[in-house]
């Protein structure tokens, strides 16, 4: 009698097929279990039995020279259909389903068969561990549970089995991502040796894996990264992943190799730490950008010095000192000159961000009351306010012990900070509005605020906000006008005075522009390079 098929036959069999396991070579394990049940159960045959969809294929078959068999003429047909119940068939010749079997009316002359069904943990049934005799017989409880736990048994090395073919296929997509990767890929202890590192880390370094094995991060890294190296250290340490980071390379020619850095901490089973890092080399980018600033720093240059003729040269005509102008062309004269005057400002900005990229800009850091530097920043700003209604107040928060707030920074450049923060915060504010700065003690820090109640940072902005050449892309910030450049500059300012640059904003409801910087009320308040 032919067996009928399950109800959930389709997704069984893709279930079945997913283990990739039809086909495949036999294995000693499967042998092993399908011996020991051969011998358990006291037959002549035993087989682990996959049903196909047309066919009965063994992966383990014992005591018989078969692979496979026509499904219509297994027993094991019959056994999935019941996926909880062994099949137990103790003479096939009085069994009605199977009495005119091929298989017990032929030569294999089968008498007896018991099949404990192969489930799934999803509940598929795919086939039986069975065991065969070409003579009646019965088998007792203790047999019939020993034959159902080996079944469980081949069951988990079924689905062991396709997981490790799952995790070798991972493997191998990971270790050809590691090894043809565009990108370095390193593996360092927390002192920084090389424990991995793939081919193009190799190459790009140019040491071979043998001397890179001898070498540490500090060992091919200029000494200039020192303190930076340690930082990133100590970021991936407290949060698990630092970068983007830029440093330089030192390769074993002794070029310097310009890279950015991206790295994750990782745990061992054995508990150490350790960091991946992903290096990308930037010397394509970093030609890019020192062409691009030649250009930049060459125009500039070239430009300053007929600009400021024409602008001086406006400016006296505007003024009225070399007479009377007609109407009809002061309002062009003016605009020319404002727009003149626009463009000196963009030119002094890219000189100033030049001589930041290039190193070439000194900072002359004095210890200093904070105060008068404000006070002064807000009388130079004061006339530009004027033009915009807007009114300009300070107030200071302080511990009364704490004043004068001493600072140790470079004024000059704290006013150009100010200038910035003060100048778009005026340009944003409403007309008849106010503009706060705020100096804020913090424990042993001040905090510079520059408040403003304009219509804030939209939210896709803030993330390029310190970038160079940014703009809120409006209409209203393009009539407003600036450079793009002032806060990238403040930022460079701020940090290289040992300050952080940083804002608060609202949508709407205005926003705040704030550099905090270390107090040096106290000798032992300065910075070591700093005294």
């Amino acid at each position: 009698m032919k067996a009928a098929l399950p109800e959930n036959e389709l997704i069984r069999l893709a279930h079945l097929r997913a283990l990739n396991v039809l086909d495949s070579e036999r294995e000693q394990s499967f042998d092993d279990i399908a011996y020991l049940a051969m011998t358990v159960c006291a037959t002549s045959m035993a087989m682990v039995s996959l049903i196909d969809r047309d066919r009965q294929w063994f992966k383990s078959c014992i005591g018989l020279d078969a692979t496979e068999t026509p499904r219509d003429v297994a027993f094991c047909a019959h056994a999935i259909l019941q996926p909880t119940e062994l099949l137990v068939v103790e003479d096939a010749t009085q069994d009605p389903r199977f009495s005119d079997n091929p298989n017990v009316q032929g030569d294999a002359h089968i008498r007896f068969y018991a099949g404990a069904p192969l489930v799934s943990r999803q509940g598929y049934a795919f086939g039986t561990l069975c065991v065969v005799d070409t003579v009646p017989r019965q088998l007792s409880s203790t047999q019939l549970n020993q034959l159902q736990a080996l079944a469980r048994q081949v069951i988990q090395l079924l689905e062991l089995r396709e997981a490790n073919q799952a995790l070798q296929l991972s493997q191998h997509k990971l270790m050809t991502l590691y090894s043809q990767a565009p990108v370095g890929i390193v593996l360092n202890d927390l002192d920084g040796r090389f424990v991995e590192f793939n081919p193009e880390f190799a190459r790009l370094t140019g040491y071979s894996p043998a001397e890179m094995r001898q070498l540490s991060n500090a060992d091919i890294t200029p000494e200039e990264f020192a303190s930076a190296d340690a930082y990133q250290l100590q970021q991936v340490v407290a949060s698990g992943r630092y970068g983007p980071y830029e440093k330089q390379y030192k390769s074993k020619t002794g070029a310097l190799i310009p890279v950015l850095l991206n790295g994750v901490l990782i745990k061992t089973p054995a508990g150490e730490a350790q960091i991946w890092t992903f290096v990308q080399d930037i010397s394509s980018r970093k030609r890019a950008e020192q062409l691009k600033n030649d250009f930049v720093s060459a125009v500039s240059h070239e430009l300053r010095t007929p600009l400021t003729s024409i602008s001086g040269a406006l400016g006296l005509l505007v003024s009225g000192k070399l007479g009377d102008i007609p109407a009809t062309m002061e309002k062009m004269l003016v605009i020319a000159h404002k727009n003149a005057l626009r463009l000196q400002e963009l030119i002094n900005d890219l000189l100033d961000m030049e001589k930041l990229i290039a190193g070439k800009m000194e900072f002359d850091m004095e210890r200093q009351p904070l105060v008068p530097i404000i006070e002064q920043a807000l009388e130079i700003n004061k006339a530009y306010a004027d033009n915009f209604n807007v009114s300009l107040h300070l107030s200071v928060i302080a511990n009364e012990q704490d004043m004068p707030l001493m600072v140790s920074l470079d004024a000059h450049r704290l006013q150009q900070v100010m200038a910035n923060f003060l100048s778009n915060a005026i340009k944003f504010s409403p007309p008849g509005g106010r503009v706060e700065v705020q100096l804020i003690q913090q424990q042993r820090e001040v905090k510079i605020a520059v408040v403003d109640h304009g219509p804030g940072i939209s939210e896709e902005f803030r993330a390029r906000l310190f970038q160079k050449f940014t703009q809120a892309d409006s209409s209203s910030s393009r009539q407003r006008g600036g450079t793009g450049l002032g806060l990238a500059i403040s930022k460079t300012f701020v940090e290289r005075m040992h300050g952080r640059i940083g804002f608060d904003s609202v949508p709407g409801q205005g926003a705040t522009f704030y550099a905090i910087f270390p107090l040096a009320n106290r000798a032992t308040d300065l910075p070591a390079h700093s005294q």
